[in-house]
Formats: C-alpha cells, sequence, structure tokens
C-alpha cells in the first residue's frame, strides 16, 4: 500500500469532507495519508481529523500565503507547540516562500521562526516553494536548517537544487505534474533522485493528474503518480510503491 505524503482535507478547501474521509479510510491501495494544514485553523482540524481516523496524520503550520493574518512581533507559535504534543502530528508544514502577495519580509521571518520551532520540537518540516527554491536554500545557508529532515513537496524541477538536497539527504516529493505533457524537467529530475529520497504525493484536491486534468484531484489518483515514476525510473509499480512509503515512514518517523 502507498503514503499519500501531502493532502489536504479541511473545511477551508473540501466541501463534502466527511464523504472525503470515509472515501480515503475505505481504500485498500492507501495506507495512510498526510493530512497538512495551511494555518492555525485547518492545523487544529487536521489533528482532530487525524485522532479519529487511523489512516490520517496530520502536518501543522502555517502556510506563506496565510502569514498576512498574523503578526510578527507578538506570533509566539504557543498554539502550534501544543498541537505538535499530539502522537499523530508527525511534521511542521506546510511553511516556506511564496512571493504571489509580496509580503516578503514577513514570509522570511515567519519561515525562519517555524524552521526553529521545528528543530526545537525534533520535527521534520514539509517545504512550499513557489519559484523560491534558491531564496529558501539562502535561508537554510544563512539562518537555520531543518535538523530533523525536510522535504519540498510538490517540488518545482531545478538540477541544481536538487544536488542541494541530495547532499543534505533531503526529500522531494512528486505530484500530478509529473504525468503532465510538458513536464519534461520534472522527468529529469525523477530519473536523477535517487530511490531512498523520493516521496509521492496528490496533493488533494489541487494538481489533479492526467487523466483526469481539471478535475477535483483525489487521493485515488496517487496511483498515477506511481505509476509514472515506474515508468521513469524504470521499475514495477510495486517498486515505487515500496520505496515510497519506506521513505516517507523513514521521514515522518511518528508514522511507524
Amino acid at each position: 500500500m502507498a503514503i499519500d505524503s501531502h493532502m489536504h482535507v479541511n473545511s477551508l478547501v473540501v466541501d463534502d469532507k466527511e464523504k472525503v474521509i470515509e472515501r480515503i479510510n475505505l481504500n485498500d491501495e492507501i495506507e495512510k495519508v498526510l493530512n497538512v494544514g495551511l494555518d492555525r485553523e485547518t492545523s487544529l482540524e487536521s489533528v482532530g481529523i487525524a485522532l479519529s481516523n487511523h489512516k490520517f496524520y496530520s502536518a501543522i503550520g502555517v502556510h506563506p500565503l496565510y502569514v498576512k493574518n498574523l503578526y510578527v512581533k507578538n506570533q509566539n507559535f504557543e498554539w502550534m507547540e501544543n498541537l505538535a504534543s499530539s502522537e499523530k502530528v508527525v511534521a511542521i508544514g506546510e511553511i516556506g516562500l511564496d512571493y504571489y502577495n509580496k509580503d516578503y519580509d514577513k514570509q522570511r521571518m515567519i519561515f525562519i521562526r517555524q524552521i526553529m520551532l521545528a528543530n526545537e520540537l525534533q520535527l521534520p518540516v514539509i517545504i512550499h516553494a513557489n519559484n523560491t527554491n534558491y531564496d529558501i536554500v539562502e535561508i537554510f545557508e544563512r539562518y537555520v536548517k531543518p535538523k530533523y529532515g525536510c522535504v519540498f513537496h510538490c517540488f518545482q524541477p531545478d538540477v541544481e537544487i536538487l544536488k542541494y538536497l541530495i547532499d543534505n539527504g533531503y526529500y522531494i516529493s512528486f505530484a500530478g505534474r509529473i504525468t503532465y505533457k510538458n513536464a519534461c524537467k520534472s522527468l529529469e529530475i525523477a530519473k536523477l533522485v535517487p530511490n531512498d529520497l523520493f516521496l509521492v504525493e496528490t496533493d488533494s484536491p489541487y494538481i489533479t493528474p492526467e487523466p483526469f486534468r481539471g478535475e477535483i484531484n483525489k487521493v485515488e489518483y496517487l496511483r498515477y503518480i506511481i505509476k509514472k515514476i515506474a515508468e521513469i525510473k524504470e521499475m514495477t509499480y510495486k517498486e515505487v510503491e515500496d520505496y515510497s512509503t519506506r521513505n516517507a515512514k523513514r521521514l515522518f518517523k511518528k508514522m511507524n
């Protein structure tokens, strides 16, 4: 069975939340899913879902596009420390940089503080990087690096950044984009990434793979991402499934 290492089920993004949860619980192809928070409210919701459903685990954090609601000087993330004590919270994320909102300084400060907190809590981090791979690596090198593991989710392909991640033992995660016809760079990355450093994810309900592109993404579609990676790496479906599952459990240690 496979692990969907990054997906979103919460009232902010999914209307029929209970139906989605039930469908995942009944899916024999899925061993576990990591339900990722975007802010305080969705992180709280994620933990609640995880505690009530055996297949669900939680990541908690503030997505860069949601830092606009935070006051940097007074933000102590005590709520995150409290949530992280749950046995089902396996990572801090998703956190990172995304300059769509142009609040660069606030994003960087919140990002750095969340990495520091993850290190204090001895948890890995899940990185959101929207055209900001190099800025994130700069923060790692100048300010603080994740001490307990890191994954660049839905990795935007860059061979130079990939080398940095490999050298540091960090992971990359493949999502639906790898199935698209114009995904040449992602295919190159899939060939280069070591078998012990990749994860698979849906990012559901976003980034729907072919042949369902344009529809709402479902965790069930993880099989299309695994199938594509198997094709690129000249491996069997089962080999990709096994590698990605072992890798997820190695990174997210509380999943074991």
